[in-house]
């Protein structure tokens, strides 16, 4: 169900939290009584090798604090950051409160180290060595149609040129050393298992193919090219019928331009997988590619990253932050997405000059944020959303901010709308056009942490006598229609009817039963948009 809005009524904390509720008082979180409370040893699992590593152990107190009597971490192949995290762990007390269990566990082969570092998130691995690469000055070499593309790349020198002339070649494609791929008219289709381009070298160029045949098994996370290493240049491509478009896992410095990644016409969109998706991997440039009818682009635990003029549309999330902090996001079209952009627990994320329309459906939005820091949308045409801009609990530190400044926001059912207001909210020369509701705040509450000021709006009613496009009242609307709307969405079914038009008039009339105001903007700019 795309329309389907996703709740997270209990992360860990508060499954722990629950389950200690019924073990210790014999009750559901309801307030119902259990005959038979349940016994459990509760653990919860823990990554000290996941980023923000500073933030790991605090997070691990709260679930000691919630009822974890033991912990279970992920493989460990990182001991220098495992000491960091314990040390850490002891300063704070918690070695005392609970047991731990550090994973561990043998590999069979470098093969599959590089396998595990390549598809497991939070597996932090040495690159395996062994690989017998040739010396020897760097070749060309022109591959055709039928060739072993295996057997000709364990020939290769580092550096070398792979051309594959136009046609079909089988993949799958390991490239394992340093040289470039690349082809015009020539498709590599995988077996319809598996990933079809895996790059497990620095400084690899992947160019001009169609890639097709890709596994779509979403628990090994099956791509049409996955990279796991750094300095990786993918351009031109032409991606369809794979589970995962374009992969980068722990891949640092890499580009992605002028590709294009498609998937299915059909199938409900929760089980397309991603377009592109980045974990664990900084400072990538993605530039002029286009992105269509997958499931999300996702940016996971990764910074530094810069979106650039790409066209994402008919998805689910156009692009999906978590964990991940200073991205760039820059003349981009989120168009036809259930979510265009959303960011969850991320710092510095910058939205510039972005098209942000036309997300429709109960979940529809045009840029959403949930508790980060460092916020600042400006310069984006956000037009014909269920909601324009929503934001909950941002800025999240008492000292962050998030600005909202000299955008247009337009025809969207609500223009900018508040699950919770927090201070440090600046809201400025924006033009909020012809929006069914300009700003809400969820549960009937009102924006006044929020500072707006210079915004035209085209609700506003005042003027201006001294001719300073600047209006001579505040912008505080107070409709008690409004009110009733926001403490009851359904009543939006009554707006512009004649019973809306008489509890406004009242309101009026008689000031003393007008809601107060639900912000202020001192000084409103005239003028149509």
């Amino acid at each position: 169900q795309p329309e389907a809005r996703p709740v997270f009524d209990l992360d860990s904390i508060s499954l722990l939290k629950m389950v200690c509720i019924m073990q210790n008082n014999g009750q559901f979180l309801s307030g119902r009584k259990l005959d038979v409370p349940p016994s459990f040893f509760l653990g919860a699992a823990d990554n000290p090798f996941v980023p923000p590593f500073d933030y790991r152990p605090l997070r691990l107190a709260k679930k000691i604090d919630a009822g974890a009597e033991f912990i279970q971490t992920q493989f460990c192949f990182d001991v220098p950051r495992l000491r960091e995290y314990l040390r850490a762990v002891r300063d704070l007390g918690l070695h005392e409160r609970a047991y731990y269990l550090v994973g561990v566990g043998p590999l069979r082969s470098a093969k599959a180290a590089e396998w595990m570092r390549a598809r497991v998130p939070g597996v932090t691995i040495p690159r395996a060595e062994g690989v017998e690469v040739p010396h020897g000055p760097p070749v060309r070499i022109t591959a055709h149609p039928g060739d072993d593309l295996a057997a000709t790349l364990r020939g290769l020198p580092a550096g070398s040129h792979l051309h594959l002339e136009p046609g079909l070649y089988a993949g799958p494609l390991v490239i394992d050393r340093p040289l470039s791929v690349t082809g015009a008219g020539a498709t590599l289709t995988g077996p319809g298992r598996g990933t079809v381009v895996l790059v497990l070298a620095d400084d690899v160029t992947v160019s001009g193919l169609e890639i097709r045949g890709g596994g779509r098994d979403a628990h090994d996370g099956d791509a049409g090219v996955l990279v796991a290493a750094d300095r990786a240049h993918l351009s031109h491509l032409d991606i369809a019928d794979v589970y995962i478009g374009i992969d980068l896992r722990q891949a640092d410095d890499a580009v992605v331009e002028h590709s294009t990644v498609r998937g299915p016409l059909t199938g409900p969109m929760g089980a397309r997988g991603d377009g592109i998706r980045l974990w664990e991997s900084n400072r990538n440039t993605l530039r002029h590619n286009a992105v269509d009818r997958v499931r999300d682009v996702v940016v996971w635990y990764s910074a530094h990253n810069l979106f650039y003029d790409n066209r994402i549309e008919e998805g689910r999330y156009g692009i999906h932050f978590m964990h991940a902090d200073d991205n760039l996001v820059v003349g981009n079209e989120l168009l036809d997405n259930v979510v265009g952009v959303f960011a969850m627990y991320s710092t510095g994320l910058k939205m510039v000059d972005n098209v942000l329309a036309r997300a429709n459906g109960a979940a529809g939005m045009g840029f959403g944020c949930k508790e980060s820091d460092g916020l600042l949308v400006r310069d984006n045409r956000v037009v014909a959303n269920t909601t324009g801009l929503y934001l909950d609990g941002c800025p999240h530190r008492l000292d962050g901010a998030a600005t909202v400044n000299d955008n247009l926001i337009a025809y969207n059912h609500a223009g900018l709308r508040f699950h919770q207001v927090n201070a440090g909210v600046r809201v400025f020369q924006n033009e909020l056009y012809e929006n069914g509701t300009p700003v809400v705040v969820d549960g009937g509450g009102n924006a006044d942490n929020a500072s707006f000021s210079g915004n035209r709006w085209s609700e506003y009613e005042g003027y201006d006598l001294d001719g300073n496009g600047v209006g001579d009242l505040p912008y505080a609307p107070a409709l008690a229609s409004r009110g009733l709307v926001q403490r009851r969405p359904v009543a939006t079914f009554f707006a512009g009817t004649p019973a809306a038009m008489l509890l406004a008039f009242l309101g009026y009339a008689f000031p003393m039963l007008a809601p107060r105001p639900l912000l202020h903007d001192g000084s409103p700019r005239m003028g149509r948009t």
